[in-house]
């Protein structure tokens, strides 16, 4: 049985990126100081592509983060001292104002996939993710067994469907995260590429497999259709940024550079602090946006203006 986690998320409105800065801070900074957790085996993430936004049906959310752990309970790592780099980033870079209502704000799903076309996952092919919540009266072993045995089959004739998974939300994790599961599931529809997308969206067998959506899943879904990037898989090993090769007078003209000068300024020897820390493979990201160090020196660091 594989278990999956996929959270969701818009940008922070506040801090000033467009989307797609957003979504590249989240693969090339936040992804990559997350993908550290030695818990966790295998991350990816799918983008909403600007198009999407351009056609019927519009994303929700920017983009996902896919999880597989080998707990798949344990979210996280505990955090030494309450010191936790990776929450104040999240908050850096994703939605998380205290307002109500949040729907559009996140979304969270621990689920069991169930393949249905067991197609190829190639690079480059667009993943159309749709989270769904079953219509109220339905209970979950009745509408699991629909959606497993009666709409699957209809999904499954889209013209062009080349891989189609059904992730069906463990009803544990209501229980082991407090009710903090935001759906009931989502599904993954694989394509050649958008515009194959969207000629299965026009079909007869869209309208169809959506004529029996309407007996199983409230109106609202959480969206997102984008390509697969992977942060960590079977290969991945902890970066050192170039940081073992460089001198610390070279890690001191690249900080300068990037616009570390107020951490040089607090930290003196932030370079062979960071230098220790990938040498221990404890450097937990290092890029134009974010600087984290894991080991006891505890460098969490911005460039100017975010400093």
């Amino acid at each position: 049985m594989a278990i999956k986690r996929i959270t969701a998320a818009n940008e922070n409105l506040t801090s000033g990126r467009s989307r797609q800065e957003a979504q590249h801070y989240w693969a090339e900074s936040h992804g990559k100081l997350v993908a550290n957790n030695p818990n966790l085996r295998r991350y990816h993430h799918y983008f909403s592509l600007p198009e999407a936004y351009e056609n019927e049906p519009k994303p929700t959310f920017i983009g996902i983060s896919m999880f597989w752990r080998d707990d798949p309970f344990m979210m996280t790592q505990p955090a030494p001292d309450g010191w936790f780099p990776v929450r104040a980033d999240d908050q850096h870079l994703f939605d998380r104002t205290r307002r109500w209502p949040i729907d559009d704000q996140h979304a969270d799903i621990l689920g069991e996939e169930h393949v249905i076309v067991d197609g190829p996952a190639r690079p480059g092919m667009v993943n159309a993710i749709f989270m769904v919540c079953k219509l109220p009266g339905l209970d979950h072993r009745d509408f699991f067994e629909h959606w497993l045995n009666v709409h699957a089959a209809l999904a499954s004739k889209l013209p062009g469907l080349r891989r189609y998974i059904q992730n069906h939300v463990l009803l544990e994790a209501f229980e082991r995260t407090r009710g903090a599961m935001t759906h009931d599931g989502w599904s993954e529809f694989w394509f050649d590429d958008y515009a194959a997308f969207q000629n299965a969206y026009r079909s007869p067998e869209w309208q169809a497999m959506e004529a029996d959506g309407k007996t199983l899943f409230c109106d609202e879904k959480g969206i997102v259709i984008g390509r697969e990037y992977v942060q960590k898989d079977e290969n991945w090993k902890p970066r050192d940024y170039g940081a073992l090769s460089m001198t610390e007078d070279e890690v001191r003209i690249k900080l300068l550079q990037q616009g570390y000068g107020s951490l040089i300024e607090k930290v003196p020897d932030a370079p062979a602090k960071i230098k220790a820390a990938a040498a221990k493979q404890q450097l937990g990201v290092w890029t134009e946006h974010h600087l984290v160090t894991l080991d006891e020196s505890r460098i969490d660091a911005r460039p100017a203006p975010w400093g």
